[in-house]
C-alpha cells in the first residue's frame, strides 16, 4: 500500500479493527512519524487522528465520488462522532484545521448533538489553560472527555472572527447562539 499516493486526497480509511473514517489526509514519512510520534512507520494524518501503516487495513480514494455529501458517504462520520466523545480538546483541533469541509462536518455533528453536549458540559475553560492542572492523556478511547463550554465558545468565536467561508461563519454563529441559549 503506497500511502504517499493519498497525500492531500479525500479517502476512506478502514482500520484493522474495522473502523471506517473519511476525510482529507496528509502523508507523513517514516522519519517524521519516528521523530514526532516515536513510531517507526509511515502514516496518514486525518486531524486529529494519526493512522500508522500497521493500523490500516485499506485506503480508498473518494476523489471521484460525488453524491449528496460531496466525496463523503454521510454528512459527518465516525471521526466527528469520536471527537465529540473525546471532548472539547479534540473538537477544537478539528475546528482549527484548514479543511473547510471537515470543519463543516464537525459543526453538523455538534449541531445534531447539542442536547448531549449540554448534558455533559462543564462551565468555563480547561483547567490546564489556567495553569491549574495538567490534562493527562488517557489510553482508553472509551472514556468520555470533558466538554468545556468556554472552550467551545472560544473555538466558535475564532471561526466567526477569522474564517473566510461564509457557510462556516454562519453555522458557527448559529451553534454559539444555541449553546448560550441552552446554558
Amino acid at each position: 500500500m503506497n500511502l504517499r499516493s493519498f497525500d492531500n486526497k479525500c479517502v476512506k480509511i478502514t482500520t484493522i479493527d474495522g473502523e471506517v473514517f473519511e476525510g482529507i489526509v496528509s502523508y507523513l514519512s517514516r522519519e517524521y512519524v519516528s521523530h514526532e510520534y516515536d513510531k517507526d512507520e509511515e502514516a496518514l494524518n486525518l486531524t486529529p487522528i494519526l493512522f500508522g501503516k500497521s493500523e490500516i487495513a485499506k485506503v480508498e480514494s473518494l476523489e471521484e465520488i460525488e453524491g449528496p455529501f460531496g466525496h463523503y458517504s454521510e454528512k459527518y462520520g465516525l471521526l466527528e462522532r469520536k471527537c465529540l466523545h473525546w471532548g472539547s480538546d479534540m473538537i477544537e483541533e478539528v475546528l482549527e484545521c484548514e479543511d473547510d469541509i471537515q470543519i463543516l462536518r464537525m459543526l453538523e455533528c455538534l449541531k445534531d448533538n447539542l442536547d448531549k453536549i449540554i448534558q455533559r458540559a462543564l462551565p468555563g475553560i480547561a483547567p490546564w489553560r489556567l495553569g491549574n492542572g495538567v490534562t493527562e492523556e488517557e489510553d482508553d478511547e472509551d472514556i468520555q472527555g470533558p466538554i468545556y463550554l468556554g472552550e467551545m465558545e472560544r473555538a466558535l468565536d475564532e471561526l466567526i472572527k477569522y474564517n473566510n467561508n461564509e457557510k462556516i461563519v454562519g453555522e458557527a454563529k448559529k451553534l454559539k447562539a444555541a449553546l448560550i441559549k441552552k446554558e
